[in-house]
């Protein structure tokens, strides 16, 4: 009895995240990406017309690319995805990227490993509003968990 009632539970669990039912619903929710704002300098120079990348992979990989404006600037939207894995008892890890279209080759500025599923957490909870000047040499910065953030970006306090 308690055998076919796992079974059942498991059953429906499955059917609502490959349904969609489970994003409709909120179930598993994960920001996997924060909605990024960045400027791209090239020797303190707005880089425009440019392509920019931004990948993620959790359960498989995804990314989303936009192009920079005449003032350097490139923005994304937030990414939320459901995963039933949200509801068992495991760390979280969601590795991230950015990267730049120069002269048809990506270049990476930004990697880190995201372990917080809420929105922001990529700076502790602020914004992720960065200035890129694609000049300067990647630095390390650690975290209190996982690996850090390896980036040439540097976060912009202003807004």
């Amino acid at each position: 009895m308690r055998l076919s009632i796992t079974i059942i539970i498991t059953i429906a669990l499955l059917s609502l995240f490959t349904t969609g039912a489970a994003d409709m619903l909120g179930i598993g929710k994960t920001c996997v990406f924060s909605a990024v704002k960045a400027r791209l300098l090239m020797n303190g120079k707005p880089v425009a017309n440019t392509k920019v990348r931004r990948e993620w992979n959790w359960n498989k990989p995804r990314y989303d690319e936009s192009m920079t404006d005449e003032q350097g600037y490139v923005t994304f939207p937030a990414v939320f995805e459901s995963s039933v894995s949200r509801l068992l008892p495991i760390e979280l890890v969601i590795p991230q990227r950015i990267l730049v279209d120069i002269d048809g080759e990506f270049r990476e500025i930004w990697l880190n490993d995201k372990r917080n599923a809420e929105e922001n957490m990529e700076y502790f909870g602020k914004k992720f509003n960065v200035v890129c000047e694609l000049t300067d040499e990647e630095k390390h910065y650690d975290a209190p968990f996982g690996n850090g953030k390896l980036t040439i970006c540097k976060l912009n306090m202003e807004n």
